[in-house]
């Protein structure tokens, strides 16, 4: 007789409407997605948001748009009940943000919801409250015309899921990112975030997009930029990227918008990174802002339940039409630098020498016809290291010895202070040290190199509670997005060991009036903006579970040396006694290796001797 509990039922529609709702609704940066969407959608020129308790408590989405007439109520929070699609052909020619009919169906399964909303000017409006997708009756009630959706109590008859979201902190931090994304391609709506009672975003309305950006990402980051106007048959394009001396290894913005809908799209992003790479160091990533207008007909967006990814019609299309618009736009850049017409200077750029990369076959490399590379002429920042080498190399005693093929050994004899010798030593492209050894060569990759040097001096100064720090005649102050203000305002403590000192300075702006005593205050700017943008990078999180590591890895990454920095021979020494004084000189914090070794007999095979 077969188990009554291995029987086949159908759910109860409450538990169906939970599990629907965990689709859609995910966190409340996800709550807040769906409403704004929504509220762009009734035309509003003006939406607030609201958050208390990181959005657990209430989020509140205020907007002056058209309204819900109040017959419609009721029928607003039924799941697969919309006004934007009616039949299935609907779907290929949307010109909205949301169509499913899902959004506040599924915040109606998992929070006390309530709608005001008006149709009218006459300052009559109705009020629905629904708790776990029971209704209650509507009532009248008064506002001007516009719709506030309020949902109170997330996820209280889902402790489970509740029990599964972030800390607060990276809730706040999640919903600054989406409001930012969400923000960017509307520079004509007013938007306003209020969290825990004061205002992290308000963006007026502005005449473009490139003052928009500006509004979000600093007025400096947006100037910058290098705009890329496009029009290919059936796509309109608009692209904003970083000039070819500006690129990051970590960049913060990589931002797509397909008619106006924030998407990710790995086409897109390759496109833009090989013609960005054209003219900049193969280290470096642009930040980039793309527009794209195309004819919903070629694209399908019913292809993830958060309309977070889309289909394209024709990827490889797509892909040449992004890769040229980045590629004249840079190209028509520099030719204006060039000619001296009035556009900013952008160091480095006019004495740019392009190599041609090969493999170690002598191959061009990165395709058919090899890539060319911009190595800057100019000369870089003279650096000094976190800590005084306590090992040193010694020609004469033959300190560096190796074990095995791809390990090197340094032997501790001979190596007293009145006895130092600088060893012969090159640098590479302003990349990597070239090092003669018994027998054979190394290759030290110079930032991988720096970046373990700062690691473990960091995680000794997090452990003692503080780091050797220089006081700054004048503070330096720093325009961050509200995304990164609220990463440095949060971990104060964290940049004060590691030798920051560090205040809120109001609205956008931080004030640094002491920094880490080994960078100097040209470098403080680049330096605090990588270090945050590296612990924005969620997949940093997961490499370094533990937070007082990955701040260390931060902090090495953004005060690390980098790729196309001259060094001085002694530098170059210093680095490398650094370097073989540390507990793990062989990798990074990231587990990249910072020495090559190539044998004498590797390279006479090479030779074929």
């Amino acid at each position: 007789m077969a188990d009554v509990q291995n029987r086949i039922h159908v759910l109860s529609q409450p538990l169906i409407d939970k599990i629907a709702a965990g689709e859609v609704i995910e966190n409340p940066a996800s709550v807040i997605k769906e409403l704004v969407d929504n509220a762009i959608d009734a035309g509003a020129g003006r939406i607030s948001i609201v958050v208390e308790d990181a959005g657990f408590s209430r989020i509140s989405v205020s907007d002056d748009g058209g309204g819900i007439h109040h017959e419609d109520l009721t029928a607003a929070v039924l799941r697969h009940a919309t006004s934007k699609i009616s039949v299935f052909d609907d779907l290929y020619s949307l010109h909205t943000m949301g169509f499913r009919g899902e959004a506040l169906a599924s915040m109606a399964a998992v929070s006390r919801l309530e709608i005001v909303s008006s149709d009218n000017a006459g300052g009559l409006a109705h009020r629905l409250c629904v708790e776990g997708s029971e209704c209650g009756p509507i009532e009248p009630a008064s506002r001007t015309r516009g719709t506030t959706v309020t949902v109170r109590d997330l996820f209280f008859n889902t402790p489970a899921r509740r029990k599964f979201m972030k800390t607060r902190k990276a809730e706040h931090l999640a919903i600054l990112r989406l409001c930012e994304q969400v923000f960017m391609p509307f520079p004509a709506i007013h938007f306003t975030l209020v969290i825990e009672g004061r205002t992290a975003i308000d963006t007026p309305p502005v005449g473009d997009a490139r003052s928009r950006i500006a509004q979000i990402a600093g007025t400096a980051f947006a100037q910058a930029l290098v705009e890329c106007p496009a029009l290919a048959e059936g796509i309109n394009a608009s692209l904003f990227v970083s000039a070819p001396d500006a690129g990051q290894i970590r960049p913060r913005y990589q931002n797509l918008y397909v008619n106006l809908r924030k998407i990710e799209s790995e086409t897109v992003t390759y496109a833009v990174r090989n013609a960005f790479q054209k003219f900049a160091p193969p280290a470096l990533k642009p930040s980039f802002f793309c527009f794209l207008d195309i004819d919903p007909g070629e694209i399908d967006v019913n292809v993830h339940p958060a309309k977070a990814r889309i289909k394209f019609g024709d990827e490889r299309r797509l892909f040449g039409a992004v890769y040229r618009t980045v590629e004249r736009g840079i190209k028509a850049f520099l030719d204006a630098h060039a000619a001296g017409l009035s556009v900013p200077r952008q160091p480095g750029l006019s004495d740019a020498l392009f190599v041609r990369e090969t493999d170690a076959h002598g191959e061009p490399g990165d395709g058919p016809a090899g890539r060319e590379t911009a190595v800057s002429a100019d000369d870089g920042m003279q650096v000094a290291l976190a800590f005084p080498a306590r090992t040193i190399l010694n020609n004469s005693e033959k300190n560096l010895e190796h074990d095995g093929d791809n390990t090197v050994q340094l032997s501790q004899h001979g190596a007293s202070p009145e006895n130092w010798d600088l060893i012969s030593c090159y640098q590479i492209h302003d990349i990597f040290i070239l090092a003669p050894i018994k027998n054979g060569i190394l290759l030290i990759d110079q930032h991988a190199a720096h970046e373990r040097i700062l690691f473990e001096q960091a995680l000794e100064n997090l452990q003692s509670g503080h780091a050797p720090s220089q006081q700054l005649l004048f503070p330096i102050t720093m325009e961050l997005p509200p995304t990164e203000k609220t990463v440095v305002t949060s971990n104060l403590d964290f940049f004060r060991k590691f030798g920051y000192e560090v205040q809120d300075f109001g609205g956008r702006t931080v004030s640094i009036s002491a920094i880490p005593a080994f960078i100097r205050d040209s470098q403080v700017t680049e330096a605090v903006g990588e270090t945050v943008r590296y612990l924005l990078d969620e997949r940093n999180a997961a490499f370094f579970p533990e937070r007082h590591a990955r701040f260390a890895a931060a902090f090495a990454c953004g005060c690390a040396m980098k790729a196309g920095q001259k060094l001085s021979h002694e530098e170059m020494n210093a680095l490398l006694n650094s370097l073989f004084a540390t507990k793990n000189p062989y990798n990074c914090p990231h587990g990249r290796p910072t020495i090559i070794r190539i044998s004498i007999d590797e390279l006479k095979r090479r030779f074929l001797r």
